[in-house]
């Protein structure tokens, strides 16, 4: 089978983040895997001209405004069968933009204090997760407003400051396409994570349709 055309998107906005510079990250540690060929943008239009290149794109955005044109053309991208990876604040960008949270079911409502926590598999049978252990990571532990009878849970972390446990990574369908998020991936030291590399490798083969 080809490898999955990937576009690695990190739009343009995002004081908080170094999109450009985590993006090219990304796109070099995926191009090392031979199923996959992944380029990196910034352009907007890319969307509106509807990824007709790709199978799948990962956004590491943050956020931003799509107009109605670049929405769609992401949309029914999806709606056709092509992928979707969400990465952390992809659930923070677009805010006005309700097609496209519709979509990720998950909408940015918070996080925890910069912090060590440990994120547990929940279902180690799908191929995201398959031999997955727990792991440590040093970041930002996501809250999101998230409807979980839309999409099926992978991993999940505890806040012991909220006393609260909050999904990590689900993934679902949207129309024909695959969609799958993601909450880590604030700095350096989660992007360097080995357990944190390989969910991000087995995300973009699985909405590429390669696992």
């Amino acid at each position: 089978m080809a490898p999955v055309k990937l576009l690695v998107f990190v739009g343009t906005e995002g004081i908080y983040h170094d999109h450009e510079g985590q993006g090219r990250f990304l796109t070099d540690l995926l191009n090392q895997d031979a199923q996959i060929e992944a380029d990196f943008s910034r352009d907007y239009e890319v969307m509106a001209s509807g990824l007709t290149a790709y199978d799948a794109t990962l956004f590491f955005t943050d956020v931003g405004h799509f107009t109605q044109a670049q929405e769609q053309g992401l949309l029914h991208f999806i709606e056709r069968g092509g992928g979707f990876f969400g990465l952390h604040t992809a659930d923070a960008s677009f805010r006005d933009n309700v097609g496209y949270h519709q979509m990720l079911n998950g909408f940015f409502d918070g996080h925890s204090p910069y912090m060590d926590f440990t994120v547990t598999i929940s279902d180690s049978d799908h191929p995201i997760a398959t031999g997955l252990k727990d792991f440590a990571v040093t970041d930002e532990l996501h809250y999101l407003k998230h409807d979980p009878s839309r999409s099926h849970h992978l991993m999940h972390a505890y806040d012991p400051g909220r006393d609260e446990t909050h999904v990590m990574a689900y993934h679902h369908t949207y129309g024909q396409g695959r969609v799958f998020f993601f909450a880590l991936g604030h700095d350096n030291a989660v992007l360097e994570n080995p357990s944190f590399q390989e969910v991000v490798r087995r995300g973009a083969l699985w909405v590429g349709k390669r696992l």
